[in-house]
C-alpha cells in the first residue's frame, strides 16, 4: 500500500504558490521604490499601524496577476488530471488572491498593535508564534480565495499554507539580505 501523496499534489502546491511569490516580491519592490506614494496612507493607523496602507490593497492584486499568468502557463506544461488555475481568468484570480493576501494580514496587525508591538517589528512575547503567523497569514488568506474559486483538496490547502509560510520566510530573509526589506521577519 502506497501512502505517499501523488506527485501532482506537490506540483499543484508549487503552482498555487507562484502567484503569491511573484506578487509579494513585486509588492516589496514597489514599496522600496515608493511607487504610488500618494496611496501610502494607513487604512487605520490605530488598529493596524502605518504599514497597512491603501497602496498595498491596490498593488497586491495587480502584482499577483502576472504570477497567476505565469502559474497558468506552467500548469499547461504538467500533465495534471484536472487543471486548476487555468479554469478561471487570470485577472479574477489575481484580484482575489491579492485582496486575500492583504485582508488576512489585518487581524495579525490588529493583535500586535493591541500588544504594543510597533509596525514592522516582532513581538518579544510569543516571538516565534508571531514570526510564523507573520508568514502564514497571507498564505491562509490566499488559500481562502483559492478555495472560493477552485476545487482544491484540503490536503493541497494545508500543504500550500505550510509551503507558502516557509517560502515567505525564505524570501523575506533574502530580501532583507539584499537591502529591500528593513528586517528579516
Amino acid at each position: 500500500m502506497n501512502s505517499s501523496l501523488p506527485s501532482h499534489e506537490f506540483v499543484r502546491v508549487i503552482l498555487l504558490s507562484v502567484p503569491l511569490i511573484v506578487g509579494g516580491i513585486l509588492h516589496m519592490i514597489a514599496v522600496k521604490a515608493d511607487i504610488l506614494s500618494y496611496l501610502k496612507k494607513p487604512i487605520h493607523q490605530r488598529w493596524f499601524g502605518q504599514n497597512k496602507t491603501w497602496r498595498g490593497f491596490f498593488i497586491m492584486p495587480l502584482a499577483t496577476w502576472p504570477g497567476v499568468i505565469l502559474a497558468q502557463k506552467l500548469e499547461t506544461l504538467f500533465d495534471l488530471n484536472t487543471p486548476l488555475l487555468t479554469s478561471e481568468p487570470a485577472w479574477l484570480l489575481g484580484l482575489l488572491l491579492g485582496l486575500g493576501y492583504c485582508l488576512a494580514e489585518l487581524p495579525n496587525s490588529f493583535v500586535k498593535r493591541r500588544l504594543g508591538v510597533k509596525e514592522g517589528q516582532t513581538s518579544d512575547r510569543y516571538k516565534w508564534f508571531f514570526v510564523i503567523l507573520d508568514q502564514a497569514d497571507s498564505a491562509f488568506g490566499c488559500m481562502l480565495a483559492y478555495r472560493i474559486l477552485l476545487p482544491i483538496s484540503w490536503i493541497t490547502i494545508v500543504l500550500t499554507i505550510v509551503f507558502g509560510t516557509v517560502i515567505h520566510l525564505v524570501i523575506n530573509v533574502s530580501l532583507y539580505k539584499v537591502g529591500i526589506r528593513k528586517n528579516p521577519f
